[in-house]
């Protein structure tokens, strides 16, 4: 949400009153590694979602991010919990600038490799190479 009118700022200042009170009594009184009551997250989305996260954060003095999480309903345990997949393929797009040499890596079962450096437009001649690497008994 874009910046708030002065108006609705005031309004705002008026109506968090309350609310900024009990964060504050909270901090006071709370021990080293508290985490903030669900009544007080509570109170802060439903003045987040009428006046923007960042008018809120900024007079509560509250964590954006979880603010902005618990107004939007994003639960950060489910995003987090998702396992990663990793592709199985991956296109990579053309290049748009020719290359000059290009530089072509072959490995085999057991370990042997090949690095071949490639001036640009020969690189038909990797085929005959790339056949003659992997023959077996070679």
């Amino acid at each position: 949400m874009n910046a708030i009118t002065r108006e609705r700022h005031e309004e705002l200042k008026v109506r968090i009153a309350p609310l900024l009170q009990q964060v504050e009594s909270w901090r006071k009184n709370k021990s080293s590694n508290e985490k903030m009551p669900a009544p007080l997250w509570e109170g802060a989305i439903e003045l987040a979602k009428v006046y923007g996260v960042s008018p809120v954060q900024r007079i509560l003095r509250i964590d954006y991010r979880g603010l902005e999480r618990r107004a939007l309903g994003i639960n950060k345990a489910a995003t987090q919990a998702r396992p990663v997949e990793r592709p199985s393929f991956i296109e990579l797009p053309s290049l748009a600038v020719r290359r000059a040499e290009h530089l072509v890596e072959l490995e085999d079962g057991t370990g042997r490799k090949l690095s071949l450096k490639i001036a640009a437009g020969h690189l038909a001649e990797v085929l005959p190479l790339a056949q003659a690497f992997w023959r077996p008994g070679v």
